[in-house]
């Protein structure tokens, strides 16, 4: 299991056009993936840019959010100053994606937002993602092809560490999905301290099971002690929840006896977070346009707070003011007291 990266740089380096052709049409073991996670530097650094440095509130609105790619920055921009949202934990931020726009999505939603921002490779994308992206952008080639999570915020972001959640490889040697998403990388959490308040933005595998998520939530909480230590704490993400579907589990339900059916919630009790205060019960997905639509929607998205007191949880439709849509997640927001 990889170590936590701490290096931070003003400008990911990223691996050339050349040298991702060369791994997509080598063959695939589980060793290369070792030697490039090592070595290729996009995956062994954080971006870090700062904004001008302004005093930490008493009560700031806190934002998760899986933007899917971040394919509309101005739009996506609109609806995070619609929300207040002062510190954004977001998940699946494009750099260099063809389906992106070829955009620095992080880098241009924060200057949108006038916001720093910290953001951590996930994987670096090989093809040109899902097969309804393949079909529209399979002829044109990714910039950079650089895929993660991030943390935006309106206050300084000290300490910066990407905590990898698992080994990784899985989408290089096993593609699990069986769908073209050739990947180098594995899942990671973004984590930072603002306001004396550790932040963490965290994506959890989607092809894991119920035990698979506890197992990246253990992993998780034990690196937040390794460099943080125990003490208030935010986490936001896709915790890709879906056992609760299959249990035809109520948002209420979700909220009041969720350990059960996704254990990973015995794990953040254990480690003192709580999450009744900061999550609204309804679901947190909606339908992508020309994707197959599968229903019940799912709560996948939540928040968690650690020595901190949080209120006003809400569920933001994730459309913009024209109706057009941003995400296969909706928004969810709370007020946070630090």
């Amino acid at each position: 299991m990889r170590e936590p990266i701490r290096k931070t740089t003003p400008s990911l380096p990223t691996p050339s056009q050349g040298a991702r052709n060369e791994v997509t049409s080598s063959p695939r073991s589980a060793q290369t993936h070792t030697e490039l996670l090592a070595h290729w530097e996009c995956l062994n650094n954080v971006e870090l840019q700062q904004t001008t440095p302004t005093d930490t509130p008493a009560i700031v609105t806190v934002a998760a959010w899986n933007i899917e790619r971040c394919k509309r920055v101005p739009e996506t921009a609109q609806v995070l100053r619609e929300s207040g949202a002062d510190i954004v934990l977001a998940t699946e931020m494009d750099l260099g994606m063809a389906r992106s726009g070829q955009h620095h999505t992080t880098r241009d939603l924060a200057e949108a937002l006038g916001m720093g921002y910290a953001f951590g490779v996930e994987f670096v994308e090989l093809g040109t993602g899902d097969p309804y992206e393949t079909g529209l952008f399979k002829n044109i080639p990714n910039m950079h092809g650089l895929h993660g999570n991030a943390i935006l915020s309106r206050y300084e972001i000290e300490n910066v560490a990407l905590l990898p959640l698992d080994a990784g490889g899985q989408w290089f040697t096993d593609t699990p999905k069986n769908d073209g998403q050739l990947r180098i990388g594995g899942r990671i959490a973004m984590a930072a301290q603002i306001g004396g308040v550790t932040v963490v933005a965290a994506h959890y595998e989607s092809e894991s099971d119920a035990q698979g998520r506890a197992d990246q939530t253990w992993r998780m909480l034990d690196l937040i002690a390794q460099e943080y230590g125990k003490g208030p704490c935010i986490i936001g993400g896709d915790m890709n929840t879906a056992a609760f579907v299959g249990q035809r589990m109520s948002g209420i339900e979700t909220l009041e006896d969720p350990a059960p059916t996704e254990p990973s919630f015995a794990a953040f009790a254990e480690a003192g977070f709580e999450w009744r205060s900061c999550n609204a019960p309804g679901v947190t997905t909606r339908s992508a346009p020309g994707k197959p639509v599968h229903y019940p929607l799912k709560k996948l998205d939540w928040l968690f707070v650690r020595g901190v007191t949080a209120s006003a949880p809400a569920i933001l439709p994730a459309i913009c003011e024209r109706g057009d849509y941003l995400s296969d997640h909706e928004l969810i927001t709370a007020k946070v007291e630090l």
